[in-house]
Order: C-alpha cells, then sequence, then structure tokens
C-alpha cells in the first residue's frame, strides 16, 4: 500500500473516532466487562488496549472484542460467560494503567444479570432435577420458586456467568447472562453509570 493512502485510512478513522467521541452515540453495550469497568461510552475511550487485564486474569475470562464485534470496541476486554466465568478476584482493576477498570467494592459489582430461558432449562421443561446453577452461584442470586424451579433474583445477581458456564444444558445454555442497559455503582461521590 503507497504512503498517501495509507495515511488516508488512518486520517479517516482518527475523524471517525473524534466525531463519535463528539456526537456520543446512545448505543448499548451487549458486551460484559469485567467488574469495576467504568460505563461503555466512556470504556471504549479509556481503554488503551493494552491487554494487562487480559494477562493477569487467573480464570482467563477476559477476552478481546475481535473486529468484527464492533470497530469501536475492538480490542477491549469483555466476557463470554459460556466459555469461561469470572472469578470476581477484581485482578484486572489492580493493573489497568488508565482507570477504564476501576477498583471497587464486591458489593457494588454488576457485570450483567442472569435470566433463565424456560423453554430450554431441564427443570422447567423436563421436571428433571438439575440445580447446577444454584449450586455454583457465589453470590445465592438463584433460588427455587413454589414450584421447585429455579429463578434468578436480579438483585443479587452480578453477573459473573458461573451458572452459564456450568449449565448442563448442550449448545446454547439455558441460563444465560445480559448486559441490557447501563450498570450501576456506588462510589465515595454517589452513584456512577458504568
Amino acid at each position: 500500500m503507497e504512503r498517501r493512502k495509507f495515511l488516508k485510512i488512518i486520517g479517516a478513522g482518527w475523524i471517525l473516532l473524534l466525531t463519535k467521541k463528539w456526537i456520543k452515540f446512545e448505543r448499548k453495550s451487549q458486551f460484559i466487562r469485567p467488574p469495576g469497568a467504568i460505563k461503555e461510552e466512556d470504556f471504549i475511550y479509556k481503554c488503551v488496549r493494552c491487554g494487562e487485564c487480559i494477562k493477569v486474569c487467573p480464570a482467563k475470562c477476559l477476552k478481546p472484542v475481535s473486529i468484527n464485534e464492533g470497530v469501536f470496541e475492538w480490542g477491549t476486554p469483555h466476557i463470554i460467560p459460556r466459555q469461561k466465568a469470572c472469578l470476581v478476584c477484581f485482578e484486572c482493576s489492580k493493573v489497568c494503567p488508565t482507570g477504564a477498570i476501576r477498583k471497587i467494592k464486591m458489593e457494588n459489582v454488576k457485570m450483567g444479570t442472569a435470566k433463565i430461558n424456560t423453554e430450554k432449562c431441564l427443570v422447567w421443561q423436563e421436571n428433571k432435577d438439575c440445580f447446577v446453577c444454584m449450586e455454583v452461584c457465589g453470590f445465592i442470586a438463584i433460588y427455587k420458586d413454589e414450584k421447585g424451579r429455579p429463578v434468578v433474583n436480579p438483585e443479587k445477581c452480578v453477573g459473573c456467568g458461573q451458572c452459564e458456564e456450568n449449565c448442563p444444558v448442550i449448545g446454547e445454555s439455558a441460563i444465560k447472562v445480559t448486559n441490557k442497559g447501563e450498570k450501576r455503582i456506588k462510589l465515595k461521590g454517589g452513584i456512577e453509570n458504568v
């Protein structure tokens, strides 16, 4: 590629990035971010894609977003719970050089919320005695309803993905962690959207 064409492409990329920063697109992220990640619209600019959080993660649950999943999100860390769940160890926040992932208290963690697909769940559909999601939930966010079926308490669920990773249903899990809308954490100065 000739130098002039390369510089045009780089310049167009920077203009697009700056335009996006000024316009502030109101797009909600579908990515499950590490515990302590700041709000998405700031996260994608503050994260320098250094990969330190990915390297230090003992669970190896953090993966970089691929370019085909999002140009602006490309290279930023996210969690794919079905592949590997988060241990909520906060190691990522200790090494983040820019503050895109902040150190927070355990009670302020909210990466997403698990939701049971009652059409796929073995207990809901086949009345089988499977409560793996309840057994692996370290936050006691899943309980039995009056009919003995698993139900998620969204107030207690932090979105770590242990339930989704360990669900015995073959293929797509019967319980899935999603990041719908903005998450909130409480900080010293009040509540902040993240």
